[in-house]
Formats: structure tokens, C-alpha cells, sequence
């Protein structure tokens, strides 16, 4: 099998959420950050898992985790910290984050981070008017 398609399979299956912990454990340790992307975003990754991709070198593998539903509050808060201003600013993006995380980030030392998280909760907030308009 030629590298390529190693790699390929390898994504595949670090995507999959029937995929067994110990291969995505595994896979957390793979020498391409594509496939430890996909196991950081996959939500039957470990916890334990998790937390070791939260260290990773790789900007792309952290901010895949903040894609994860399963991933504790404390690790997006982690994130929302992280010395890579290229996290940060997409965390600022996700509209899923946590408010008290959107405002922290719409402080940030980064203007690019602090402008996108502000308008990130402008279109919750907007989002939120519209929803009660609609019920109502």
C-alpha cells in the first residue's frame, strides 16, 4: 500500500466514530497532523486522548478539538488561552463556544481574535432576537 493511501485510510478511520478507543489512541500518535485532526475532532475519542492532542505542536490538531461536542468546557478554555493567536481566532469563529468563552476572547491582546469573537456574539445575540420575534 503506497503512503498516500495509508495516510487516507488512516483519516478515514480517525474520523469514525465506531472506531475502537485503542486505534484512535493510536491514530492520536500518527506523524500526520491531517489524521490527528480527525481524532481530535471525533467525539468517541478518549478523554485521556483528548487531553494529550490539547498539547499538540501542530496549531490545526488544537483547534480541531474545539470542534469535538464531547470536549469538557475546561479544555475550550484551554484553547481560548493558547499561544497560537491562529486558535484562538478560530475559536472566535465557533459559534457553539460557550458565551463566557466568546467575551473572554472578545477581549483578546489579538485584534483580529477580539473583532471576530465580537461579531461572533453579535450574530448569536442577533440570532437570539430573531428567535424570540418568530415565538412570539
Amino acid at each position: 500500500m503506497c503512503n498516500y493511501n495509508k495516510i487516507a485510510t488512516e483519516y478515514l478511520v480517525a474520523g469514525n466514530p465506531e472506531a475502537p478507543a485503542t486505534l484512535l489512541r493510536e491514530l492520536a500518535r500518527s506523524s500526520q497532523p491531517e489524521v490527528r485532526a480527525r481524532v481530535a475532532e471525533n467525539v468517541t475519542t478518549p478523554i485521556t486522548t483528548l487531553l494529550q492532542l490539547l498539547s499538540d505542536a501542530h496549531r490545526e490538531v488544537r483547534l480541531s478539538l474545539s470542534h469535538n461536542e464531547k470536549l469538557p468546557v475546561m479544555f475550550l478554555t484551554k484553547l481560548a488561552l493558547d499561544t497560537d493567536p491562529d486558535v484562538r481566532y478560530g475559536l472566535a469563529e465557533n459559534s457553539r463556544l460557550p458565551i463566557s468563552l466568546l467575551e473572554i476572547l472578545s477581549q483578546d491582546e489579538n485584534p483580529y481574535v477580539a473583532h471576530r469573537a465580537s461579531q461572533t456574539l453579535s450574530r448569536l445575540e442577533n440570532a437570539n432576537i430573531s428567535f424570540h420575534r418568530a415565538v412570539a
